[in-house]
């Protein structure tokens, strides 16, 4: 297991800028979820982005404090160049940082039928704001139409915390399995408010699609830690 490396506190303006970019967003995040170190090789495949893009905004991330390298060779292997994988850095001074106590006094406040579809339109637009934040639409042409709506629902499910895998059907509908939930140390004690929020991120963002789809089957929890979406 690697350690953990402790820093001082980064400064607010830096972090800001640092995860201002689009692309180190997506680095961060998904080092975050990985939740292990993580090679360029897995970033590059994962993100569907060149190697050589990837390391400058490496960089940038190390120099605000929000990752760290280390080099590591193969077990049992004496040659060779080592490889250089990155994990997220754990920063001191994180008082007054209790955003888990801040969700469940959040979480407490969501009673009774109203507040849940209250929640659900609020999500929804929440997933519009961020499908609408990951690209322009869809060029014209069927089959790229296609490819260019997963990969708007890709990089918005990403940004909700979500590890997407999608499946299109012939008919233009699109099976998506949701892994990796983002609120789920809370599902234990809130689980209908948190598959609220779940399923309205998920129609805001088909919904803003072109054309749009609506979510026909929402099923949460199929499979351990899995939840399953039909989009028609």
């Amino acid at each position: 297991m690697s350690p953990v490396v402790t820093v001082p506190e980064t400064r607010a303006i830096d972090v800001h800028k640092a995860l201002a970019d689009d692309t180190r967003y997506r680095l961060y995040r998904y080092v975050g979820l990985a939740g292990r170190p993580v090679s360029v090789r897995e970033m590059s495949r994962r993100l569907s982005l060149h190697p050589n893009t990837l390391r400058p905004h490496l960089r940038r991330l190390e120099e605000a404090g929000l990752i760290a390298h280390e080099q590591q060779r193969k077990a049992g292997s004496v040659v060779g160049r080592p490889q250089t994988l990155y994990s997220i850095r754990q920063t001191s001074g994180t008082e007054g940082r209790d955003y888990r106590l801040l969700a469940e006094i959040l979480c407490g406040m969501v009673r009774g039928k109203r507040a849940l579809e209250q929640a659900r339109d609020l999500a929804s637009q929440w997933g519009s704001y961020l499908l609408a934040e990951s690209g322009p639409g869809p060029k014209p042409g069927v089959e790229a139409q296609g490819r260019r709506n997963l990969a708007l629902l890709q990089e918005a499910m990403a940004r909700a915390g979500f590890e997407p895998r999608f499946r299109r059907s012939a008919g233009g509908s699109i099976e998506i399995t949701l892994r990796d939930c983002p609120f789920r140390d809370l599902t234990e004690d809130y689980r209908e408010l948190v598959c609220t929020l779940h399923r309205g991120l998920v129609e805001g963002m088909v919904a803003g699609l072109k054309p749009p789809l609506t979510v026909a089957e929402f099923q949460p929890f199929v499979e351990r830690a899995i939840c399953r979406v039909l989009a028609t």
